[in-house]
């Protein structure tokens, strides 16, 4: 019996997921524990986890031998725990006799870097910088009205900056909409800006106008994975809709998830076209790409922005996506996500080469 290894940082972390793909394990052949990189014994290699029990619906405590075949769901922060996880993984990864279902993305400068090299996806791109110095900040913003800093390692909103005009200083928010500070000086900027470097590298934007009519951020998220045979499938296309006032729509700041077609019925019909022209040449041209250049991938989740023109353009690229969209799927397409990760990894087995 082949075994899949969940492995995550927090013991809890997707564990409702991870229990649903387990529980139609058996049927594929395949036996699935959860682990954390923290819980490998480094003298005998082994590790103490979770094995699912086919026959109870449970996971039991256990020490086992590190599975073949392993699915990163690892996110890390600036803890203690992140810091000695990710080496174990790097190590895992670079071990010939491990196969992971996907490998990972590097930051947002080397995603961005690639993309706009590309001949089709290089229209997509918002125009980007590293940020460095103050320069950086100020030269976007004597051409914008404002501008957003990203970091280079960062998910989910967090350590996200957006710096707007304000008379003759600038505004500093936080993602949430809250003003942090209002800096009236050049040595202020540069402050700020060291003090954001201390946390990680940043790349610089210009901050696209997406909202609602009614004042809302939001931004389409589009779900892909492999199928069984190797091949890019989309599973769900959503759009998520922040509070009023925050700059973006983030399901852990209390986002709604609503479904695509209600928010593209609401278009008109010459913006509909652009819309959904771009949005199906990203989908279709992205994921080969990304997997040649950085993979192999088994998921990729996809933010994209839809300005007031039709305009799309490509916000991020996450090679971990979450999965609250997938609530919008009847219960039949909820399952094939669930067994996604069992027939890939059955692709995997058969050394067939991905595509």
């Amino acid at each position: 019996m082949l075994s899949l290894g969940f492995v995550t940082l927090d013991e809890q972390q997707d564990r409702a997921y991870c229990t649903e793909v387990a529980k139609r394990a058996r049927r594929y052949g395949i036996s699935v524990c959860h682990f954390s990189p923290l819980g490998i014994d480094p003298q005998t290699e082994n590790v103490r986890g979770f094995l699912f029990q086919a026959e109870t619906n449970e996971w039991t405590n256990a020490v086992f031998a590190i599975p073949p075949f392993l699915y990163d769901r690892c996110f890390y922060g600036n803890d203690e725990r992140s810091k000695k996880a990710k080496p174990i993984m790097n190590w895992l990864k670079q071990r010939p006799d491990l196969t992971f279902l996907g490998y990972g993305l590097p930051g947002k400068w080397d995603v961005y870097e690639a993309l706009s090299s590309h001949p089709l996806l290089s229209a997509y791109v918002p125009p980007t910088v590293r940020l460095e110095r103050a320069d950086d900040v100020l030269a976007l913003l004597r051409r914008e009205q404002a501008a957003i800093a990203k970091p280079v390692h960062g998910s989910g909103g967090r350590g996200i900056c957006i710096f707007q005009k304000k008379g003759k200083a600038l505004s500093v928010q936080d993602s949430h909409g809250q003003e942090q500070a209002v800096i009236a000086r050049r040595s202020e900027l540069e402050q700020l800006l060291s003090s954001l470097s201390r946390r990680g590298e940043y790349v610089l934007q210009p901050l696209l106008q997406l909202s609602t009519p009614e004042g809302e951020p939001f931004d389409l998220r589009i779900l892909l994975q492999k199928d069984e045979n190797g091949h890019w499938v989309e599973r769900v296309r959503a759009v998520r809709v922040g509070r009023p006032g925050a700059w973006v729509a983030n399901v852990r700041a209390g986002a709604d998830i609503r479904p695509f077609s209600e928010w593209l019925d609401r278009l008109s019909s010459s913006k509909r076209l652009f819309v959904l022209d771009g949005v199906e040449t990203i989908i279709r041209t992205l994921p080969v790409y990304i997997d040649r250049m950085f993979g192999p991938f088994f998921e990729i989740g996809l933010d994209l922005g839809a300005t007031d023109n039709g305009a799309v353009w490509i916000l991020d690229v996450n090679s971990k996506p979450g999965r609250k969209v997938a609530h919008l799927l009847p219960p039949e397409q909820q399952n094939e996500l669930y067994e996604a990760p069992l027939r890939y990894c059955l692709f995997l087995a058969r050394g067939v080469k991905s595509q």
